[in-house]
């Protein structure tokens, strides 16, 4: 069953968009030309994102359209991107993508959408092997929406 995006990150987008309380720091911005340091001879994770690594960070860019698509995440590129993994695993996404963790639908394909995305959640960097296999550098821990709640301004 394919988990529409709209279900599982609408509560989350809607509420993320809302100022932050009295005494609570604003979400750093992720920009994506800053995920990487770009040099040396290979690509490594920016003192930026090095930094921000376990922290809650804000990222906008595009679902990134699969043939195989992970479940209960998704990857996020900074332009629309369709990947062709037979033979090539994820080589058709540019080096800077993210990997989005939905964890309010684990297991769950979640529905491509082709329209750009604000998410919200703690960055993790670090060689990880996934549970379908597949390995990751760069992940975002997608806020839940009950994580939010008590973000949200009372009137």
């Amino acid at each position: 069953m394919r988990i529409p995006l709209s279900s599982c990150l609408g509560i989350a987008l809607s509420l993320a968009s809302f100022a932050p309380c009295r005494g609570e720091e604003a979400v750093p911005a992720l920009g994506f030309k800053e995920v990487l340091d770009t040099s040396g001879p290979e690509l490594k994770p920016s003192a930026r994102v090095l930094a921000l690594a376990g922290s809650r960070v804000k990222l906008v860019g595009f679902m990134a359209k699969m043939e195989v698509a992970p479940k209960g995440a998704f990857y996020l590129a900074p332009r629309p991107v369709a990947c062709d993994e037979e033979g090539g695993g994820t080589a058709d996404l540019p080096p800077e993508a993210v990997y989005v963790v939905v964890r309010s639908s684990p297991g769950e394909e979640i529905a491509y959408t082709p329209r750009a995305l604000e998410v919200t959640g703690q960055l993790q960097v670090g060689y990880r092997c996934e549970p379908d296999g597949r390995v990751t550098h760069l992940r975002l821990i997608l806020d839940q929406p009950q994580d939010l709640l008590g973000a949200v301004p009372k009137h």
